[in-house]
């Protein structure tokens, strides 16, 4: 690991800072930014129950990364893991083993947890990311996600 490089557990003060750097990550997915506040990032992230986990990449005392997580549990075979929703390194920090760095801390919260997975998914088009994915041993199958947002959402349910 790099010298200068810590991963830590979110806090509740760092929301803002979480926020900023998923608009930062959705940006540079040419997604839509200014979803995802810091409030929105206290009520569902903090508090008794969480419904996700982050941690935390600094380098040389600079934020540079974050990893978003959430508990899940496999049928396939009949595990609890964790979902790694996101996966981000600032330009700045990357190349020096930041992204490396979150995955080894995520993968070792799991296990404290007797958890014996990670699952994630990448974008086609992100060859940079699949190739790094490629090098910690992740394997890549050929999965299409689905969601449901919006007046699709609403139709279902009401439907």
């Amino acid at each position: 690991m790099t010298a200068g490089l810590v991963v830590r557990r979110a806090v509740e003060a760092d929301a803002p800072l979480i926020a900023q750097m998923i608009d930062e990550l959705n940006r540079h997915q040419g997604e839509e930014t200014g979803h995802v506040t810091a409030e929105a990032v206290r009520r569902d992230g903090f508090g008794a129950r969480p419904e996700f986990g982050v941690l935390i990449a600094e380098l040389d005392g600079k934020p540079a990364g974050y990893a978003l997580f959430h508990p899940t549990w496999s049928t396939e075979v009949g595990e609890r893991g964790f979902y790694l929703y996101d996966l981000y390194v600032r330009d700045s920090a990357r190349g020096h083993g930041v992204g490396r760095a979150l995955m080894r801390a995520l993968a070792r919260a799991a296990k404290e947890e007797g958890r014996t997975f990670l699952w994630w998914n990448s974008k086609a088009w992100n060859e940079e990311a699949r190739a790094f994915y490629r090098t910690l041993g992740g394997i890549e199958e050929e999965v299409r996600a689905h969601a449901l947002f919006g007046e699709a959402f609403e139709r279902l349910a009401e439907g």
